[in-house]
């Protein structure tokens, strides 16, 4: 059986405050990047909860967020007791407060009444999805963590937080989005409102991903491209994802490259590879002709062929570096880890979703075209 929801409530906003009325009398737990604790915005969200509510704050959010961080914040947590988790920030802040969540409710047997997500970066979708990514850095491990209680009850879209991303985040999140809605398009779990909500992300970061590098003060290509994050959470939360990010988790996890950065690389290797599936590939293709990056008359697999180069075309006009070795690491290095990135990708969770099973063989292969 497939099935098809949508838990969050999403709120386009930059009166982020008001949408704080709802809370008396409440134990919060804020939680978000260090370097936001001098924005003036979320002091104001901080004094404003103050007034009605008691709140704690915890700020030691790192990228690619490591056991010990999640298990810190929840020992706070067990101590303060919150009933509402606020989260802004990155994905890796999003990400900690959801391994606090997670964590804490199994072990006070507690639960969190209202959960609100306020990304920052327009890139992981985590705003909307039930999925963490908590790291091992001990055994360069990524773990992701999907579970129910994890699905925001509010996301808030606010365009004043992602002005000022630097264009390389931008970069590296945007393509991060097209890889969630690709993936999602052709995941096992896809339907046709999970494919839908892709297809629009897909196109979406086709029309404003170079602008946002290129000209961050362009406020409607920012917030079409906080919307496509938006919207290739929710297809992904619902179809799955695939070989792309399972690769990828483990390519971040050993080599610290930034999590968007890794699927870019990736990506372009990834589709060439799904599109073996007869499904895969009239999906893929259906999307190039939308694009229009080829007439109806040409073939599938010269359809596919256009989206892989737009794919490769997109990331070097984002200044995106397209393999490990123009990122600065050894060729020998990287040959050296394919072994263990290939093994750890088969039991990555979200290897399950791609719509073919490759065999360990295959997925060093696609990993050593990066190399």
């Amino acid at each position: 059986m497939k099935q098809w929801s949508m838990k969050t409530k999403v709120a386009v906003t930059t009166d982020i405050v008001k949408r704080f009325e709802r809370f008396s009398d409440e134990t919060v737990l804020f939680v978000f990047d260090p370097f936001l604790k001098s924005n003036q915005k979320v002091r104001e969200m901080i004094a404003y909860l103050e007034q009605k509510n008691r709140v704690i704050t915890f700020t030691e959010i790192v990228p690619d967020p490591p056991i010990e961080k999640v298990v810190k914040g929840m020992q706070m947590a067990l101590q303060a007791e919150p009933t509402v988790v606020i989260a802004i920030g990155g994905g890796s802040a999003l990400d900690t407060a959801k391994g606090i969540i997670y964590f804490y409710q199994k072990v006070a047997k507690q639960t969190i009444n209202y959960f609100v997500a306020i990304p920052t970066t327009s890139g992981t979708g985590s705003e909307v999805t039930s999925a963490a990514v908590i790291t091992d850095t001990a055994n360069k491990i990524k773990y992701p963590i999907f579970a129910e209680e994890l699905i925001p009850d509010e996301a808030i879209l606010s365009i004043d937080f992602v002005m000022t991303s630097p264009p390389s985040i931008t970069a590296y999140s945007g393509l991060d989005v097209l890889t969630h809605a690709l993936e999602a398009l052709v995941a096992k779990g896809r339907t046709n409102y999970s494919s839908a909500l892709a297809e629009k992300a897909i196109t979406l970061v086709f029309s404003n991903l170079v602008e946002c590098v290129k000209n961050g003060n362009n406020e409607d290509a920012r917030i079409q491209m906080h919307e496509a994050a938006t919207l290739a959470g929710v297809a992904f939360d619902n179809a799955g994802l695939g070989v792309c990010h399972a690769l990828a988790h483990q390519v971040g996890a050993h080599f610290k490259v930034p999590h968007g950065l890794a699927n870019a690389m990736l990506l372009p290797h990834v589709v060439l590879a799904n599109a073996k599936d007869w499904t895969a590939k009239s999906l893929y293709a259906e999307v190039s002709r939308k694009l229009k990056l080829c007439t109806n008359g040409l073939s599938d697999e010269v359809a596919v062929i256009k989206l892989v180069d737009a794919i490769k075309r997109l990331s070097k006009d984002s200044g995106v570096p397209a393999t490990l070795a123009e990122w600065n690491i050894e060729e020998s290095t990287a040959i050296r880890a394919a072994e263990q990135v290939a093994d750890n990708a088969t039991n990555d969770f979200t290897f399950q979703s791609n719509p073919i099973s490759f065999d360990r063989t295959k997925l060093k292969e696609i990993y050593q075209k990066i190399v």
